[in-house]
């Protein structure tokens, strides 16, 4: 029985203005490890253990089906084994990274050495959005676009003294319910408000002057909309910036509160969470370094 074992980071997507775009790896992870075996199993451990499907809507499955299927190869009958620490359904990319978990180990397990373009293209069709995908396959900042009906991105690394700051509530949001809260068109005005603070992102990050970040988070396409299903975000942020963050604001559909700073980002998080309890919202603070290097095959055992 050959078996595989992947490493795959957490992520917050949007940035601020970045909406669908922009995303960065998290130095917190899942594993998912992939055997061969004569009949399919899916075990799951950690966090979401009670909920998550197993059966053919899990989603390490049905990735891995659909990367058969792409490449004209019969779905394969696996083992999955799933250890979860990623927390679910609150911005964190935990479905990217059963995805992109699934798709990596099938990969080597296999030996299927599919193009990256093909890994990329699969895992946004199962995800819907490549912002936290693109990240978690590759690691450090990442920007994504479309062209000639591919995916494509640009990979930035992050500076060295960056760290992330988290205040994650104990309540849920579906991508589904935040994204049913979005217009389908905005002013002009937001919209070149939205193209001015992206691009000062990657300025930010690219010249090193972080000092930018601030503005650079702002954001009028998303976060205005979404701001009913997190009570208290918008202190959050400015606490954050007051703790010393350079910037701030809801990492991908939310509920979860993002801050970029150095060594200000424990006080950040925990000024976060504070905001938050003040509107009756329970959260967990976490400081976390960016990852650099994505999903990652750890270990292989092709003999067991």
């Amino acid at each position: 029985m050959a078996r595989v074992h992947v490493q795959v980071p957490a992520t917050t997507a949007n940035l601020g203005a970045g909406f669908d775009v922009l995303g960065l790896a998290l130095a917190l992870y899942n594993e998912i490890e992939l055997s061969t075996t004569e009949r399919p199993t899916i075990e799951i451990e950690g966090l979401g253990a009670d909920e998550l499907p197993r059966d053919d809507r899990n989603l390490v499955r049905r990735a891995i089906a659909r990367l058969a299927a792409e490449l004209g190869r019969e779905a394969p009958v696996l083992g999955v084994r799933q250890v979860n620490r990623i927390p679910l359904e609150r911005g964190l990319g935990s479905s990217a990274a059963a995805i992109v978990g699934g798709l990596v180990g099938a990969s080597a397990l296999l030996g299927w050495n599919p193009p990256e373009e093909v890994l990329l293209r699969v895992a946004v069709e199962v995800e819907g959005h490549p912002d936290n995908v693109v990240p978690a396959l590759r690691g450090g900042v990442t920007v994504s676009y479309r062209a000639e009906e591919a995916w494509r991105y640009i990979r930035l690394e992050p500076p060295p003294e960056l760290r992330v700051a988290l205040a994650v509530p104990e309540y849920t949001v579906s991508t589904e319910r935040a994204r049913a809260l979005l217009p389908p068109e905005v002013p002009r005005q937001d919209a070149l408000f939205n193209v001015s603070r992206s691009a000062l992102f990657v300025a930010a990050l690219a010249s090193g002057d972080l000092r930018h970040l601030g503005a650079a988070m702002e954001d009028r396409l998303h976060q205005p909309y979404r701001a009913r299903l997190v009570p208290g975000m918008q202190g959050a942020i400015e606490a954050a910036l007051r703790a010393g963050a350079w910037g701030a604001a809801l990492s991908g559909a939310g509920p979860t509160i993002v801050a970029l700073a150095s060594d200000a980002a424990p006080a950040a998080a925990e000024a976060m969470a504070h905001a938050l309890a003040q509107e009756g919202v329970r959260a967990e603070a976490y400081v976390l370094k960016p990852d650099l290097t994505g999903a990652e095959v750890r270990a292989t055992d092709p003999t067991n």
